[in-house]
C-alpha cells in the first residue's frame, strides 16, 4: 500500500488528519511532527506523497522540501500554510509536483490533493519535479533570510540570495542581480540548498517582487480582486435567467477549453470534458471516442444539479457546488462555479468505471478561475 507522510508541529492536529485518512483505507498514513522526525521517516521509507505544514519544529517545510528535492526529488508534496494560497496565472499548482494547501481545510480537500500527487506519479508526470515558481511564495510565508543554491539539469547552478523574505541579489554564470534572477525563476526539475545569507551580501539588485516572479498571486487577494471586478465592471457576466443564447461567447470558450485539454485527457479513464451554461447548453466539449451524446447528457445533469441544489439548500444546507453519478459505464460529475462572476457557468467531466474520476473533479474545479482569468 502507498504510504503517505504528514509533518505538522501541532500533534493533535496531524493525528487528528491521520484518523480522518484511515478512515479511506487508500493508503498507509505516517505522522511526525518535528523536521528531524520527518528527515528520519523519509531516510527509512518509500513515500508516495509528502505533505508538511511550512512551519515545522527544528526543520522547517521549506527544509523539508529543499530535502526532497536532493534525495526523492519525484516525490509529489503538499504544503499547508496559514497565510494563503498562491494562485498562479500561466499555470496551476496542481499539475506541479508541489501543491498548496491553506488552512483551514476539510480533510477531503487533504485527501483530494493526495489523490492527485498519486495520479501525478501513476501517470509519470512526476518526472518533472519541482518548479521554482512553487518554491518562490514559501520564501515570503517563511520571510526566510538565506542563499539558495539551484541545480537544474542542462542549465548548471544558480544562486538567489533572501533578506527576511525579500529576493535581493542572484547569480548565474555570467548574470547577476534582475537578469539572473529571472533567469533562475524560469527553471524546473530543480535541486536546491540552502545555506547562511553572506555578509557580504547586503546590496538589493533585484526590483521585481517575489510573488511577480513566481507569476503569481496569493488566493486571497485574487478572490477579494474577482469579487470587486464583478460589482464595478461587466467582466464576464453570465446571467441565468438568459436561455436564449448561450453567456459566454462559444468560440472564446473553446479555445480556452482547448488550451487545456491535455490535463484532463491525462487522466486515467478520461472520456469527456464540456463546458455548459445552467440550462444545459454545451459551450464547449471533447470526447475520447465520440460516442456520447453529450448535448443529452448535458441537459439531463443540469436538470438533476438544480433539483439537487433547491433539495439542499431546503435540508439546511449550503449551496451545492458539484454532484457525481456513478453508473456501469461510467462516472458522470458536474460541478458549479464558485465565482460570482461565472454563476451560470457549470463543467461536465465524464471517466471510464475504473477512471480517476477524483481527479477529474479536483481538474474540474481548477478550472474554473482558469476560465476567468482567460475570458476577461
Amino acid at each position: 500500500m502507498d504510504k503517505v507522510l504528514i509533518v505538522d508541529g501541532n500533534a493533535d492536529f496531524v493525528a487528528s488528519l491521520k484518523d480522518g485518512l484511515d478512515k479511506m483505507h487508500q493508503f498507509e498514513v505516517m505522522t511526525a511532527t518535528d523536521g528531524e522526525e520527518a528527515i528520519a521517516i523519509l531516510s527509512q521509507n518509500k513515500v508516495a506523497v509528502f505533505v508538511t505544514d511550512i512551519n515545522t519544529p527544528k526543520l522547517d517545510g521549506l527544509e523539508l522540501l529543499a530535502f526532497i528535492t536532493q534525495e526523492h526529488a519525484s516525490t509529489p508534496c503538499i504544503v499547508m500554510t496559514d497565510y494563503g494560497k498562491p494562485w498562479f496565472r500561466k499555470r496551476m499548482d496542481q499539475q506541479e509536483v508541489l501543491y498548496h494547501l491553506e488552512k483551514p481545510f476539510e480533510i477531503g480537500a487533504l485527501a483530494s490533493a493526495i489523490f492527485v500527487g498519486l495520479n501525478l506519479r501513476d501517470e509519470g508526470i512526476n518526472y518533472k519535479g519541482m518548479t521554482m515558481a512553487s518554491i518562490l511564495p514559501l520564501i515570503e510565508i517563511e520571510q526566510k533570510t538565506c542563499r539558495m543554491e539551484i541545480k537544474t539539469a542542462g542549465k548548471g547552478k544558480g544562486y538567489l540570495y533572501f533578506d527576511e523574505g525579500v529576493l535581493i541579489d542572484a547569480h548565474f554564470k555570467g548574470l547577476t542581480g534582475e537578469k539572473a534572477a529571472l533567469e533562475i525563476s524560469e527553471w524546473d526539475r530543480i535541486v536546491i540548498k540552502l545555506s547562511e545569507l553572506p555578509r557580504r551580501r547586503t546590496r538589493t539588485r533585484v526590483k521585481t517582487h517575489l510573488m511577480d516572479m513566481a507569476g503569481a498571486t496569493w488566493m486571497r487577494e485574487e478572490t477579494e480582486a474577482i469579487e470587486e471586478d464583478s460589482t464595478t465592471s461587466p467582466g464576464v457576466v453570465l446571467d441565468e435567467t438568459t436561455t436564449s443564447e448561450p453567456p459566454i461567447d462559444l468560440e472564446t470558450t473553446n479555445k480556452v477549453l482547448q488550451r487545456h485539454l491535455e490535463e484532463f485527457k491525462s487522466i486515467k479513464g478520461y472520456k469527456a470534458v464540456a463546458v455548459v451554461s445552467s440550462n444545459g447548453d454545451v459551450l464547449a466539449d471533447d470526447q475520447a471516442m465520440g460516442d456520447l451524446d453529450l448535448e443529452r447528457l448535458a441537459v439531463g445533469m443540469s436538470s438533476i444539479f438544480s433539483v439537487s441544489e433547491e433539495t439542499i439548500s431546503q435540508a439546511g444546507f449550503k449551496r451545492s457546488e458539484a454532484l457525481t453519478l456513478h453508473t456501469k459505464n461510467g462516472v458522470v460529475l458536474i460541478a458549479s462555479s464558485p465565482l460570482e462572476t461565472l454563476a451560470g457557468l457549470r463543467l461536465l467531466g465524464i471517466t471510464a468505471p475504473d477512471g480517476n474520476w477524483f481527479y477529474m473533479k479536483v481538474q474540474l474545479e481548477n478550472l474554473f478561475p482558469r476560465l476567468l482569468a482567460e475570458l476577461e
